[in-house]
């Protein structure tokens, strides 16, 4: 990286930092926009929140935009290898030229405000967005959603995939209530779109989309899926037909994932055409450039990586894994977790996948070492378990031992292993 876009990197984030990152309210985000001349006034945004499945859904979107010949911006976080893959048009990240001068630029706006790294990228997106002139930009909220920066956009749909326990420290113990904290991102009179979740949740937005008169739609219910074989379907909702889809994402989640995205879309965009749809869907990586969900990065042994980080996630990442790895015999995880994570519900989820476990650190002041996570672990049932001293180590292990091997946990343990293969 270059000076500025380091000291960008070095501002209070909530990965690395913990809470000392958080500080709720409007003013800073509104300020560095107002500061580089409203850029996020000059195109259409749709908001995307949920504890699972948000980026993945935030894609899916993006890939169909741009397939229909839509300037389409797409911010997502936490990034993994750089800064940049926060801030993509049509799948395409800044320059680091261009990235170096807007950090130059603004990086005094942003000591003087007090930014968060979250807020500053944030901005930068929305920056780079309008300087490339897009006219449509699908926003992965943040945290939660009420009080996210992310809520400053004014939003034509606001997309919820699913509500789970997930930052329960700062969103509340309850499904109800994250529920309410994601529900933040309704806005008057604009439809809110559904993933799967629990009916409890469903009720709790249902609540506030009605105080604000925002039509709610519930994917699942919208779309008719047809299955055509095993990787292919025919998805209709309301009469128009979606034919021969396929998902390139890999895991039966992401039909899921593609039939919200797809409501989603028919409520901003609805004159889009089918092809535009098909190839969206069939083409997400190269479209967009996300990395890191269910993704294998070596065939032989396979070594998938996927952010899973909560108990729900972890689910359906093994689900993932068992579907792609080999026939191999002592399939491995690779695992390290922040220290707010549901670590002894994961343990619960791993002792009964009967899988090996290998713990790995996690860096940063929220980061459990090895030795902490395997204890966890340890005391609700998981047996098969070896520490080991980094993510690196870890990979090398495996490919000397021929295991197939599912990294996941941490944005930051997955970021090592990409950078390590």
């Amino acid at each position: 990286m270059t000076p500025f876009t380091d000291k960008v990197m070095s501002l209070p984030r909530y990965a690395s930092d913990g809470k000392v990152a958080i500080n709720p309210g409007f003013d800073r985000i509104e300020a560095l926009l107002a500061a580089m001349g409203n850029p996020n006034q000059r195109f259409e945004v749709a908001l995307v929140a949920g504890t699972n499945g948000k980026g993945s859904t935030a894609s899916l979107m993006a890939a169909c935009l741009t397939s229909a010949g839509i300037k389409t911006g797409l911010h997502t976080s936490p990034h993994l290898l750089h800064v940049s893959e926060r801030m993509k048009v049509d799948g395409r990240t800044p320059s680091p030229d261009w990235l170096e001068r807007a950090c130059k630029t603004y990086f005094s706006y942003f000591e003087s405000v007090g930014a968060s790294f979250f807020e500053a990228s944030l901005a930068l997106s929305l920056l780079w967005f309008a300087d490339q002139k897009v006219t449509h930009a699908v926003i992965e909220v943040g945290l939660g959603g009420r009080l996210d920066a992310t809520n400053v956009l004014s939003a034509k749909v606001s997309v919820i995939t699913g509500v789970a326990l997930d930052h329960t420290e700062i969103l509340g113990d309850s499904i109800e209530k994250i529920a309410r904290e994601k529900a933040g991102i309704i806005k008057r009179e604009t439809p809110v779109v559904l993933g799967k979740m629990t009916s409890e949740a469903v009720q709790a937005i249902f609540e506030i989309a009605k105080v604000s008169d925002s039509p709610v739609i519930i994917a699942n219910r919208h779309v008719v899926v047809h299955p055509l074989d095993n990787s292919r379907f025919r998805l209709v909702i309301d009469g128009y037909v979606v034919d021969n889809v396929l998902i390139s994402l890999h895991g039966s989640h992401q039909l899921g994932n593609a039939i919200t995205a797809l409501c989603a879309l028919r409520s901003w965009v609805p004159n889009m055409e089918e092809s535009s749809i098909q190839k969206g869907f069939s083409h997400v990586q190269s479209l967009t450039g996300l990395r890191g969900r269910a993704e294998v990065i070596q065939q032989d042994p396979i070594i998938m990586v996927d952010v899973a980080h909560n108990p729900d996630a972890i689910i359906t990442a093994l689900a993932a894994f068992d579907s792609l790895r080999s026939s191999r015999p002592s399939p491995v995880v690779i695992i390290g977790l922040l220290d707010d994570k549901d670590a002894a519900e994961i343990g619960r989820v791993l002792a009964t996948a009967k899988i090996r476990v290998w713990t790995v650190p996690t860096q940063g002041a929220r980061g459990l070492s090895a030795e902490q996570l395997s204890d966890k672990f340890e005391k609700v049932g998981v047996k098969d378990i070896l520490v080991c001293d980094s993510t690196e180590s870890a990979l090398q292990r495996v490919q000397k031992s021929d295991f197939d091997c599912l990294v996941c946990g941490s944005h930051l343990v997955v970021a090592q292993a990409m950078a390590a293969t």
